[in-house]
């Protein structure tokens, strides 16, 4: 689908009047993950690009306020002019991502493992539902213990509960210095063992990522230089083969992580949620039924597909069903959305049910129910 198919609504009153007009409705950013703007037919397409612009930003209580459709790039721009920043690593960036995508994609990048993933940012929301009303969930402070935290309902929601107008986040102050180290591994077992030891160790490591194809394990620093420097001595103590990256290969590196184009041969990117523990096993699996490119992220909570082929998609869906683990496609050119997808929960359920009781927003595959995959 063109990003020109899309109905462009440039106010909250638009969008309002989009859905009431949709019988069954879509709701997409700047379509930077194409297979999520997906349906069975017929159905409208509503993008809420053209809501855009932050609206409120309180630097002293490092939150702020913006539209939906927002770039994340032109986030970045005002919260670096202050000093700050989102440590999620949002996915995409380059490639024109909008906050309410993001949200509701459920895309964390390899920052999420010493801050946390994308749903501990998002305070809260204006949300439109099935009926036109506009309601607010969550909150704009932190410390907001009030009602609900329904915030988290929409965080991989893939806009099946409502559309985002106006979204808060936090944010927290950027480190002054970065420092990128890699060391190989025989195996993914040995990067799994690795990768735990690092995890509990008093380093306060900002990312722990493994790269299946070249072996390599990296390790991501931010802080004060002289303690990055101290630190990175202790870790060589007990990884020996320890190397240093260059700044620019090492923000090449986390950038092509972050856009999912380290392999720039393959159609389809596949997210796939797991476990330290199991990330191995799995890794193994993929790669003795079909011919992949593998990326372990947030040590080892999520492991990214990459494949050549759309027919490699199916084979994936299979070792995964096997191995009980499931995936969410966000790039490429397939109905292959969900893989192994799940019958959602009663909470879930219950949510849209209230939210949107005549199905407006329902995703809508052959054979297939929606699941969540903000993990």
């Amino acid at each position: 689908m063109n990003k020109h198919d899309a109905l462009q609504p440039t106010t909250i009153d638009e969008v309002r009047d989009a859905v009431l007009a949709s019988e069954h409705a879509v709701i997409v950013g700047n379509q930077t993950k194409p297979p999520l703007g997906l349906s069975t037919p017929p159905y409208d397409t509503i993008s809420v690009r053209g809501l855009s612009g932050v609206v409120q930003y309180e630097p002293s209580e490092f939150t702020f306020t913006a539209y939906a459709g927002t770039k994340i790039a032109d986030v970045q721009a005002v919260l670096n002019e202050r000093g700050q920043y989102l440590p999620f690593d949002p996915m995409l960036v380059r490639a024109g991502a909008t906050l309410g995508g993001t949200i509701a994609s459920g895309l964390s990048g390899p920052g999420r493992f010493r801050y946390g993933s994308i749903r501990d940012f998002f305070l809260g929301s204006k949300l439109i539902l099935g009926d036109g009303t506009l309601v607010n969930v969550g909150g704009k402070v932190v410390k907001n213990a009030a009602g609900f935290d329904i915030p988290k309902f929409l965080v991989g929601s893939c806009g099946e509960f409502g559309v985002m107008t106006e979204v808060t986040f936090k944010v927290f102050p950027k480190p002054v210095d970065s420092a990128t180290l890699c060391c190989q591994c025989d195996s993914a077992q040995a990067a799994s063992k690795s990768m735990a030891m690092a995890a509990v160790s008093r380093w306060e490591l900002d990312a722990i990522d493994y790269h299946v194809a070249s072996s390599t394990l990296y390790f991501r620093q931010r802080g004060p230089r002289d303690a990055n420097r101290e630190i990175a001595a202790e870790i060589q103590t007990h990884f020996p083969t320890l190397q240093h990256i260059d700044e620019d290969s090492a923000n090449a590196f986390w950038s092509s992580i972050g856009e999912l184009d380290w392999n720039s041969s393959a159609s389809h990117v596949v997210k796939i949620p797991t476990t330290t523990g199991q990330f191995a096993a799995l890794c193994d699996a993929i790669a003795a039924a079909i011919p992949v490119s593998l990326h372990v992220s947030g040590c080892g909570s999520v492991v990214w597909a990459a494949v050549e082929q759309a027919d490699s998609l199916q084979m994936l869906e299979s070792v995964l069903v096997q191995q009980n683990h499931r995936g969410l496609c966000v790039r490429g050119n397939s109905d292959a959305v969900f893989l192994n997808r799940q019958s959602p929960s009663n909470i879930e359920v219950a949510v849209q049910q209230s939210f949107d009781p005549g199905g407006r927003f329902k995703r809508r595959f052959p054979s297939q129910s929606r699941h969540s995959f903000s993990s």
